[in-house]
Parts: C-alpha cells; structure tokens; sequence
C-alpha cells in the first residue's frame, strides 16, 4: 500500500505564524506601494536604520498617508487577528520597511527577537499571547534571497530557549509570500529579517495588534479632528478611548465595536 503525506498550512495557534493570500486586492497593492514610495521620499528625516544594514524604517506609519489607514481592518485579516486575541485590541506599533539589496560579500547581522519585548523577555514561561504582528510584502517574496522573515515554529509554545543567531539556526524556516499577502506572527515566536540579496528593494508593512490597556509604542494623533473622519473600528484601532477602565473592562459595543462583529461573525461593515 502506498502512503501519501499531506503538508499541512502553518496557522497561527500551533506554529507561531500564518500566511493568509489574497489579504490586499492588486490595486490595494499598487495604491499602497505609491504610498510607500511617496512616505519614504517625502519624510525621509524621519525614517531610521534599524538593526540591519540597508534597512530604512519609518513609524508611526498611518499618520503619514491616508492609505496606510486601510489596512487597519481588513476583512481577510481582522478576523483572525480577533479569533487570537479577542475584541478588545489596537494598533501598538506600525512601520513601513524599505529594504535594499545587499552585496553577496556584506556579512548580514540577523537579528533574531521577539515582539513586544517589554513582556516577552521578562516575564517567566510559559508566555502569554499578548501581541500579534501582521505584515503585508508590498513586493513578492519567493525565495530566501528576497530577504523575508524567518521564523522557528513552535518556539511560541515550547519551553524556554536561548536566543538564536546566525542564518540558519536549528529549526529555522522562511516565510514565502507574494504580494499582496497578509504574514500573521505570533509575537513570542523567535523570527528575523532575511538578508535581502535579490537585486531588487523589499517594501513591507507592518501593523502589530495587542490590547487596548497595553501602552503605544509610538504617540498616536487622537485629536477630535484626527477622529472624525474615521471609522468606529478604525477609531478603536487607533487607541481612542473615554474611560480610562474602559480599556480594561470595556462595558459596551460603543467602546470595542469589533466585538459585534466577533459575536455575529459579520465583517461586512469593515
């Protein structure tokens, strides 16, 4: 008798990340990639080097276009976000990566880490799920040399381990995606920037959802003015908010409106 084996999809819950395809249309693509472009040109005192050689990163990144808002809420992705962390989240950290290609010869530094490391690098194990990233490759990532992330499966879960270094630490895989893609990453997953050797500059988004009584790691524009032209989701991602408790205990759909749509399934209004 012969045996078939199926490879099973990463999810989330049991690997520590997912690739959800198709989360951008294509003409969310393009719309976002000019964004992009436009941010990276027009703030550029604002964009950093961050960790890796060639990497330019600009924060805060929805308050610098009006696209980079979109993706905020997003019917392919804002369900899975909630079904790991309930209702009750925002947007802690957004930025925008522009990654150049780098020579052959240049020694990459791969930085592994964990997110919202606040938590993650101080308290004991097992750690609780606070926290989860989601990027969108505004370009495609088909292979290593394009320079996505890495990630050690299941290091989310598992007992407590050393930090890893090098290219290819034990256990250590590639996340493939092409654009357009939504990349889930569990934040107590060890994971790192691929060294970007493609001949060609990676663009990605990021937007990292955690709960609404943990603190920004960028100052947010929540003015009135801010406010108004946006969503009642959008708001409640952005951290806006009356009550100081109601960040903790929220008593109304009018505070967290995405629990609504949690309880009824319904993200059509998104």
């Amino acid at each position: 008798m012969t045996s078939t084996s199926t490879v099973r999809t990463p999810t989330l819950a049991e690997h520590g990340y997912e690739v959800i395809p198709d989360a951008l249309t294509p003409e969310q693509v393009t719309r976002l990639s000019e964004a992009a472009d436009h941010a990276h040109h027009r703030f550029r005192d604002r964009a950093r080097d961050y960790y890796t050689p060639r990497r330019r990163m600009l924060f805060a990144i929805h308050e610098l276009e009006p696209a980079f808002l979109a993706p905020l809420a997003l019917p392919t992705t804002l369900p899975s976000i909630c079904e790991a962390l309930g209702p009750n989240i925002f947007i802690y950290h957004s930025h925008l990566d522009r990654n150049e290609s780098v020579p052959d010869d240049l020694e990459f530094p791969f930085n592994w880490h964990r997110d919202l490391q606040g938590i993650t690098y101080t308290l004991p194990h097992p750690l609780p799920l606070l926290s989860v990233k989601v990027s969108y490759p505004l370009t495609d990532i088909t292979g290593i040399q394009d320079g996505g992330p890495l990630v050690i499966p299941g290091t989310h879960t598992g007992p407590e381990t050393d930090k890893p270094t090098g290219p290819q630490p034990p256990g250590a895989v590639p996340i493939l995606a092409p654009a357009g893609s939504a990349i889930l990453i569990d934040s107590r997953v060890w994971h790192a920037v691929g060294a970007n050797r493609s001949g060609h500059i990676r663009m990605t988004l990021f937007y990292a959802y955690a709960y609404r009584w943990i603190r920004p790691i960028e100052p947010y524009d929540l003015s009135p003015h801010r406010l108004a032209g946006l969503t009642p989701v959008q708001r409640q991602l952005l951290g806006a908010g009356d009550r100081l408790e109601g960040f903790h205990l929220p008593k109304s759909d009018e505070e967290i409106p995405l629990r609504r749509m949690v309880e009824s399934g319904d993200w059509s209004a998104l």
